[in-house]
């Protein structure tokens, strides 16, 4: 569709040379040099159209044929970062820790991998799991040390303990009152014969 618009271009040009004309028996004063000047200038102009036409026509044939396949590749972004649709990919699989996808962005970039890719990698799984599993332990840390004063998370798990250990006797109860009532909560919790085993 695009040739024939270039055909017709050409015969535009063709038919727009504007040659001078020359009657029998005048003397031609015409300024020959000029005129192939002219008339190359125009020969240039009309070779860079044809290109930028060309350009553009085989871009459109990409475009439709990603889109009749329907596996549009994603082009790599200038500054290496991952765009919306990959990120939305990893979301998708579960991805969405930002160490996680730093490492899976740096694999793209270095290797020239897409992203389904660079998911199933060994080197990239192994990966993602030490993180997964750095993130647990760092989880289930406790938050707070006594050192810190900040220990409101352990001082109930404490309490229980103390309780169990003094065989359940009542001076070894904490003084602070709201402490004091979810250890008997947490112990009346654990050793009612009601509740189902699963929940104790």
């Amino acid at each position: 569709m695009v040739e024939i618009k270039n055909e017709e271009e050409e015969e535009v040009v063709e038919e727009s040379l504007d040659l001078p004309k020359v009657v029998e028996g005048e003397e031609d004063t015409t300024d020959w040099k000029a005129e192939a000047q002219k008339l190359r200038d125009k020969a240039i102009a009309q070779r860079e159209r044809t290109k930028t036409l060309k350009l553009k026509l085989a871009d459109k044939e990409k475009a439709i044929e990603a889109l009749a396949t329907g596996s549009k590749k994603a082009e790599p972004s200038k500054t290496g970062e991952l765009d919306e649709t990959q990120l939305d990919y990893l979301d998708l699989k579960g991805v969405n820790e930002a160490e996680d996808i730093k490492v899976i962005e740096d694999i793209v970039k270095k290797t020239g991998m897409t992203v389904r890719q660079a998911l199933k990698d060994d080197y990239v799984q192994a990966k993602l799991t030490a993180n997964k599993g750095q993130r647990e332990v760092k989880d289930a840390t406790p938050s707070g040390t006594k050192r810190s004063g900040n220990s409101g998370g352990t001082d109930i798990a404490t309490a229980i303990a103390k309780y169990e250990q003094a065989n359940y006797d009542p001076a070894s109860l904490p003084d602070n009152f709201a402490l004091r009532s979810a250890v008997i909560n947490a112990i009346t919790a654990k050793t009612d014969p009601n509740r189902p085993a699963w929940q104790r």
